[in-house]
């Protein structure tokens, strides 16, 4: 069972849907929307049955909207004061108030459960979807499908609703966003929780009591001597016994201090009676059993949290702890090899690590399914680590193991949480004026993040709309069309990555018109020294043409971008015999009057119009003469006294590919394998810049480190000191073919130069040590062709190694 729905009408900031009410020829949908003889449309938020995103600006309801979700699912913690304050039954006269209203639409009901419910009911059994809506706290309402009537109403008592909650319908959880690891915890604490008193000391107040056993042996030689030194005895343990006479943990040190037993108890298995033996191990001093434990305990902490497949800013990271005399230390070591303590590194990392414990601990009942509840767990985190938590999110939702899936929703203020492969995931909630109170943007994906852009602000044009791989296109409709495609080709052929575009990890950025396209080349690699990958994509026309000549010829521009990577719409082969100059012109005749028709829909419908038909015969007779596609819809609109724009044309083209027509899918498939052709262009070019900037970006590495290394050590330098610095450029290189390149170089060097030996000694031939150092770049120049030389140059020697185990003398009894 998924949740589809929820439903809020006079609850906090959801007062009702006043646009609804207020369209033109709007009609109640059933008898649920009625109250005291009125028609109050519910708000509706849908939700997707695997991850939602819920978005929109300060006081939009966001939070209210998670709430409802799991008072309307439990039955629970309603209250008078939840009624919305600008609502029409807001009020202190006798009857004249109500109570908050909250709904739940319900789909892909299991048969099983629909059998329960029914005997709840009395109900027909034959269901896979129903609604529930909650009117006051005493009454559930039921509704269920009803061949007869189309919808069946049955209400059911506290008893039963309670029933309902606990035993059939999802449960909802939260991952708290302001709970992190806490940087130490007491072996004690996890072995027994109960035994809190440990944790109340504090290792300062330990090292105080032992500091004073020498002062306290002189007050208690005899019974007399420590009567008379009572005050002064007194003075020396009231730290510790202060730490113990506290009455409870404060909320927060709990919390952390449970998240980390869940952490080595649930998620590890770290069996809590092996962490009582290390507590005696560590007292007794029997360090070797001490230590065996511990290392135990890691080796369950890397198999089972795994770490490093979430956090892919550092393959090299892990988690360890890290035993004291009364604790386990939570200690991380980085790509460096460098160990640091939690206080030592940045909140977003132990923020993170929360969230994935969370996730990762989290143990659905078999029989039912969960759903998972998310407050902004945007505030502590990077960037790239919101990108790490989103895969996280998506493990749950879609599970690689045996674990149930669980369904998400999430809320956030962040661009980077927005997963803009699925943009039909997203849900923009936004203020209304006056009393109209919260209420839901319509056809976000359609429109391409534009109610993003103002729900969030005009920062994110500057962050999520411009990346570290970036494809440059001339305006928004190229951005509409690409984004619409790509995400439709994903639904339609999954698996085929090269068909499709990475929204996730290539970033559209419409720049306004053609000749804008190189201000933004500049804007975008001209800034910083850390130089995004960019991919541009013009048109064949005048514009377009011009600004591919400018960026292919002009000496600034060609430091920028490489020429290769401008593409032009004419001249990729995508439509054998016709010749393409936009977007537009890869789009069927049949699929391109659907699409105006729709666009036209649109408009006249709120003019209360006839809606003037486009017809295939009409545009071909315009495509004669005309100077491209969109000119010739442009003419034919113009010839019914209108006229049409390009962005709209594209969010209409776009919807009609993602309803799918039977009518049209020849012509939608035809679409999207040209743009599958589109794809693939942009998609090796991609690589390539992406290749090229990380060349750059290593290269500029190896030179800083270079000059550094030569300030330091002008003639000479230790082998010790020489292993530093390429254990330095080693630590900062990723997981790509141009790191690899480096690696390979870095060991010859340490070979060569006999790094690993005598360290103190001075490097040989110090000249040609740096003359190596300077030519590490070099590596990155290799290309593909080095990557081919690396495996083969492995093979060789694996082969070699084995024919060497081969010959070795078997020594031992004959047989």
């Amino acid at each position: 069972m998924r949740l589809s729905t929820v439903y809020a009408r006079f609850y906090k900031s959801f007062n009702f849907d006043h646009l609804r009410k207020a369209s033109l020829g709007g009609q109640p949908k059933g008898d649920w929307e009625m109250f005291r003889g009125a028609w109050y449309p519910y708000v509706e938020v849908d939700f997707d049955t695997q991850i939602t995103t819920i978005v929109g600006a300060n006081e939009s309801g966001k939070s209210h909207l998670l709430s409802a979700i799991e008072k309307a699912v439990s039955g629970e913690g309603f209250e008078q004061r939840d009624l919305c304050r600008y609502s029409p039954f807001f009020s202190v006269e006798q009857g004249a108030s109500c109570w908050p209203h909250l709904g739940i639409g319900w789909t892909r009901v299991e048969p099983g459960d629909a059998e329960r419910i029914a005997r709840i009911t009395k109900s027909q059994a034959s269901f896979d979807h129903f609604m529930m809506f909650w009117e006051t706290p005493d009454f559930l309402d039921l509704w269920i499908p009803d061949a007869e009537n189309g919808w069946a109403k049955h209400q059911v008592a506290r008893g039963d609703a309670a029933q309902l909650a606990s035993s059939i319908l999802p449960k909802p959880f939260r991952i708290m966003p302001d709970v992190a690891l806490p940087a130490a915890v007491p072996m004690t604490w996890l072995s027994s929780p109960d035994a809190q008193q440990a944790s109340r000391v504090d290792r300062r107040s330990r090292a105080t009591l032992l500091d004073s056993v020498f002062d306290l042996s002189k007050f208690l030689v005899d019974d007399n001597t420590a009567q008379a030194n009572g005050p002064r005895i007194r003075k020396l343990l009231s730290p510790l016994v202060d730490a113990h006479r506290a009455e409870t943990l404060s909320k927060e040190s709990e919390r952390s201090l449970r998240l980390a037993r869940g952490l080595l108890i649930d998620l590890a298995h770290v069996d809590p009676a092996r962490l009582s033996e290390l507590h005696e191990a560590i007292a007794d001093g029997k360090e070797g059993y001490a230590n065996a434990l511990v290392e135990g305990v890691n080796d369950l902490l890397e198999r089972n949290l795994n770490f490093k497949k979430w956090w892919v800013q550092d393959r090299d990271f892990s988690l360890k702890v890290t035993p004291r005399e009364h604790e386990l230390v939570f200690t991380i070591r980085d790509r460096t090899g460098t160990e640091y303590t939690f206080d030592e590194r940045s909140s977003g990392l132990k923020y993170f690590l929360s969230y994935l414990i969370q996730a990762q601990s989290h143990q659905p009942q078999s029989d039912r399914e969960s759903i998972l509840l998310m407050d902004e767990p945007d505030t502590y985190l990077s960037a790239e680590a919101q990108q790490d938590l989103l895969k996280v999110l998506q493990g749950l939702a879609e599970p690689q193991d045996e674990r149930h899936p669980v369904q998400v929703v999430y809320v956030t203020h962040s661009p980077f949480l927005l997963d803009k492969n699925h943009a039909e995931r997203i849900r923009v909630l936004e203020k209304g004026r006056g009393y109209d109170g919260t209420r839901v943007v319509r056809n976000v994906s359609r429109n391409h993040y534009e109610p993003l852009r103002s729900a969030f602000g005009a920062f994110v044009g500057e962050t999520a709309f411009v990346g570290s791989v970036n494809l440059l296109v001339e305006g928004v409709t190229d951005q509409v069309v690409l984004a619409g495609a790509a995400r439709q080709l994903r639904i339609l052929r999954p698996g085929v990555g090269a068909e499709t575009l990475d929204l996730n990890n290539l970033v559209i950025v419409p720049c306004g018109s053609a000749s804008e396209v190189v201000y933004m080349l500049y804007l975008v690699r001209g800034r910083d020294a850390e130089k995004p990958a960019v991919v541009a994509l013009l048109d064949s026309d005048g514009s377009g043409d011009e600004a591919a000549r400018q960026m292919r010829t002009d000496k600034k521009a060609k430091r920028l971008i490489d020429p290769k990577h401008v593409l032009q719409l004419g001249e990729l082969q995508l439509v054998d015999g016709v010749s393409i100059k936009d977007l537009e012109d890869l789009i069927p005749v049949n699929l391109a009057a659907a699409a105006m028709n729709a666009c036209i829909a649109e408009v006249t419908r709120f003019r209360e119009t006839e809606t003037p038909s486009v017809t295939v015969a009409e545009i071909n007779t315009k495509l004669k003469k005309a100077k491209s596609s969109f000119d010739a819809l442009q003419q034919v609109a113009g010839d019914k006294g209108g006229h049409i724009e390009k962005l709209g044309f594209a969010r209409a083209l776009i919807e009609v590919v993602e309803q799918r027509p039977d009518h049209l899918v020849a012509e939608i498939d035809e679409f999207l394998t040209r743009m599958a052709k589109l794809f693939r262009a942009i998609n090796k070019a991609r690589r390539e810049a992406q290749r090229e900037a990380d060349r750059e970006r290593l290269n500029a590495m190896v030179m800083r480190y270079h000059r550094i290394f030569g300030r330091d050590h002008k003639t000479h330098a230790t082998r010790e000191q020489g292993a530093e610095i390429l254990e330095e450029i080693e630590s900062q290189l990723d997981d790509t073919p141009q790191s690899d390149m480096v690696r390979v170089q870095i060991q010859m060097m340490q070979r060569r130069h006999s790094l690993a030996e005598d360290p103190a000694a001075p490097i040989g031939n110090f000249g040609n040590f740096m003359e190596d150092l300077a030519n590490l770049r070099m590596a990155l120049d290799l290309g593909d062709e080095g990557t081919e030389v690396i495996a083969s140059a492995v093979k060789s020697a694996a082969a070699a190694a084995s024919d060497a185990v081969k010959e070795m003398p078997i020594e031992g009894p004959e047989v």
